[in-house]
């Protein structure tokens, strides 16, 4: 039996690591699009420790362009993922007075619109072969905005609107797509533990019903 693939996109040694760990411990290969080569061999490693192989790539999801062009050459050397989760984020921290309009569209490019280019994707190789999940990480500031962190909540709040949207459309094709929100900040050893995520992450890969998930405390 050909090993199922996990593809997680934005991953970093925090929410990233968690689900390859979840994942790769179910006998999932972990492949990791990360921002550095340095984080991807960072991760590669601590999975290696826990006899975990995982791959990867690195690539920015604020560019559009090199995005795809990472995600179509890992399909075309590995085929499709089972499972894709986008786990990338960004924010300019400030108030909305003071965060400059700029930053807070290269936020949105990494939020919003890097999760829909990963969307467009994967989905045509999904729906050939008729099963998988793309699941999105999320965040409470979609529900309960504060002003400190306007970038952040207008990201997630796209986000879960996108996710919505994707869950519609991805259901049609007998796919499914969800986003964990994740209410409160990650962190080990509490309620928001890395890991934590991964099993919700794998709960919702595994039950493939809800839009979307909240994890609370």
């Amino acid at each position: 039996m050909t090993q199922p693939m996990i593809w997680i996109v934005g991953a970093g040694c925090g929410i990233g690591l968690g689900i390859a760990k979840s994942f790769g411990q179910r006998g999932y290969l972990p492949i990791l699009i990360t921002r550095d080569t340095e984080t991807l061999e960072q991760m590669k490693d601590i999975l290696h420790d826990m006899n975990i192989e995982a791959t990867g790539t690195v690539a920015l999801t604020s560019d559009e362009t090199a995005l795809r062009k990472a995600l179509t050459a890992l399909e075309s050397e590995n085929g499709t993922p089972e499972v894709v989760i986008y786990n990338a984020s960004a924010h300019a921290p400030g108030l909305p007075s003071e965060v400059q309009p700029s930053d807070m569209i290269e936020d949105f490019k990494v939020n919003v619109v890097g999760a829909l280019t990963t969307a467009q994707c994967v989905l045509p190789g999904m729906k050939t072969r008729g099963t998988g999940s793309y699941l999105l990480t999320g965040g409470g500031q979609a529900l309960h905005p504060t002003a400190a962190l306007a970038s952040l909540g207008i990201g997630k709040s796209g986000l879960r609107s996108l996710a919505y949207s994707l869950h519609d459309e991805f259901k049609q094709y007998g796919l499914y797509a969800g986003t964990l929100t994740v209410c409160g900040f990650v962190q080990p050893n509490t309620s928001f533990d890395p890991q934590l995520v991964g099993e919700a992450f794998y709960s919702m890969h595994t039950k493939r019903s809800e839009a979307e998930v909240m994890l609370k405390p």
